[in-house]
């Protein structure tokens, strides 16, 4: 089969190209899925440049996101059957997804609803379910409260901004003044340009009481903590997705927040089963609101497998705003 691979790990990226490979082999519990579309994300060239590395045995197939259509079921799945689409995000620890076919555990995989693309259900779960994990399950986001989302423009912001205004809060995106009608439109109620000077003052003087934001997401920290959670109340909540904040510089007792650590593949990498079998119900609440016409995939690149290094070279780079997806044909 086709796959996008990475022979050897290189700053430059060097080691990433198309190669034909053997299909995988199925375990019990797995399916095979006969892949139509993969999208990229941030993590895919950290991994390919070893900025990141699991320990991969090498060449690897690239890419962690994926939709298709199950070819095969493995002798213990009982709750799928050949030709099911499904979606899921990928153990970074195992073979990857942008290849012609990709061996899966049956316990992450979403349905697709018909009338949903794969291009959009393969643009989803890595930044999707990472906004959900964070604002969702760990932050316990509730209708009236007022969130802040940094990086709103990005594939993980932008879900966090769609996410957030479903569910009833009141959003504040922190986005480039350019970028400012896209993150309204995906249902940001208010957009600060995140290198103002004045920051604190802006996002405080929109929150009740001047107190600040009830919950923070953030994509890239800065190296003192104390900057974003100036723009929390009391007792607010940060959700940190990469790296961690620096905390050394924070005075005890004066935050009192709550930091959220939110990472995908630690799920797979702990072998926590309920958390990795949580994806599955975090992939079939997209997949509704998908089918519904609630949420937009932010599908802006739709590219073949020939260019995946180029796009992943210009994800490293910056300003890629919404998703990068991988047709597979």
């Amino acid at each position: 089969m086709r796959a996008v691979v990475v022979s050897h790990l290189a700053g430059d990226l060097g080691g990433i190209a198309v190669a034909d490979i053997p299909v995988p082999r199925i375990g019990r519990e797995d399916v095979l899925v006969k892949v139509k579309a993969a999208s990229l994300n941030p993590v895919d060239w950290k991994l390919a440049a070893g900025v990141a590395f699991p320990g991969w045995s090498l060449p690897h197939v690239a890419a962690l996101d994926a939709a298709g259509i199950i070819a095969e079921v493995g002798a213990d799945v009982t709750e799928w059957r050949a030709g099911d689409r499904v979606v899921w995000h990928h153990s970074l620890f195992a073979g990857g997804v942008c290849a012609e076919y990709a061996a899966v555990p049956a316990h992450v995989i979403a349905r697709i609803p018909d009338g949903v693309p794969d291009e959009a259900a393969a643009a989803v779960p890595c930044a999707g379910y990472t906004a959900f994990q964070g604002l969702v399950r760990k932050a316990h986001l509730q209708k009236g409260q007022w969130v802040l989302v940094q990086g709103a423009s990005g594939g993980v912001g932008g879900f966090a901004v769609q996410i957030a205004a479903l569910h009833g809060a009141h959003v504040i995106a922190l986005a480039r003044p350019e970028q400012e009608a896209r993150v309204r439109a995906l249902g940001a109620h208010h957009v600060i340009d995140y290198r103002r000077p004045d920051l604190r003052d802006a996002v405080r003087q929109l929150t009740p009481g001047g107190y600040g934001a009830d919950i923070m997401l953030e994509v890239v920290n800065p190296r003192d903590a104390r900057k974003s959670l100036d723009l929390l109340h009391y007792n607010g909540q940060l959700i940190t997705v990469d790296p961690l904040p620096d905390l050394s510089e924070t005075p005890a007792y004066t935050y009192a927040a709550s930091i959220h650590e939110v990472a995908l593949g630690g799920a797979y990498g702990a072998g926590y089963r309920p958390t990795q079998e949580d994806f599955a119900r975090m992939g079939d609440w997209f997949m509704a609101q998908l089918s519904m016409g609630r949420i937009s995939p932010m599908i802006e690149h739709q590219i073949s497998m020939e260019q995946v290094r180029e796009y992943l070279h210009r994800l490293k780079a910056g300003g890629i705003t919404g998703k990068i997806v991988v047709g597979i044909d």
